[in-house]
């Protein structure tokens, strides 16, 4: 294994350090994703909260499409796949015998390529959701986890499960502050449709 290792050239070496942890993540992401874990990791979602069903749900539409209406390239699930499909392609090229140059211009090309789907599947994903009568209020009581780390006294965000969608919403926590994977239980929503947490433990 060894042998065969030392005897690739750099830049094949360097495009198999890149391809095969980003497609590790890429498969346990997808194996996640079937399993109904992490769909809204790259999906912010805001919505209305207001006690009017009625006014709520045209809002709801209203933010789903100004959402809609932009392409998040960079998000986790659009970078892994630009990792992934820019080292695959690097070794493909080194392995046919093309130059290092062209290699890597082909190669940032595919994993561009890669991240521009995958933010027109986000995109395509939010239509469906925005179409959808969403009450934020349903999530007092709800327990998700941390995305992004929560400051005390500043915001981060938080993914669950509200109405039988994995939704990534903000967060603060005025208790104390939450690092990444935490356990958290919604308490309260604010006017601005940011979620007030309380660690579950």
């Amino acid at each position: 294994m060894m042998e065969w290792w030392n005897a690739l050239p750099l830049i094949e070496q360097v495009f198999y350090i890149i391809a095969i942890p980003s497609t590790l993540i890429l498969l346990l992401q997808t194996i996640l994703l079937l399993f109904g874990v992490g769909g809204g990791h790259d999906a912010d979602y805001d919505t209305d909260t207001g006690a009017d069903v009625d006014a709520g749900a045209e809002t709801d539409h209203d933010h789903g499409a100004d959402h809609v209406a932009g392409l998040r390239l960079l998000t986790v699930r659009g970078i892994v796949a630009f990792l992934a499909v820019c080292g695959w392609v690097g070794v493909a090229l080194t392995d046919l015998g093309v130059s290092a140059v062209p290699t890597t211009i082909a190669a940032l090309a595919g994993g561009f390529a890669a991240m521009l789907v995958v933010a027109l599947v986000l995109r395509w994903s939010l239509k469906l959701q925005s179409s959808g009568n969403l009450n934020l209020h349903n999530a007092v009581g709800l327990t998700g986890e941390v995305y992004v780390a929560i400051p005390q006294g500043g915001k981060g965000k938080v993914t669950l499960v509200v109405q039988d969608r994995f939704l990534e919403l903000d967060a603060v926590c005025p208790q104390q502050a939450l690092r990444d994977g935490e356990r958290i239980r919604v308490t309260e929503v604010l006017e601005n449709n940011t979620l007030v947490v309380a660690p579950l433990s």
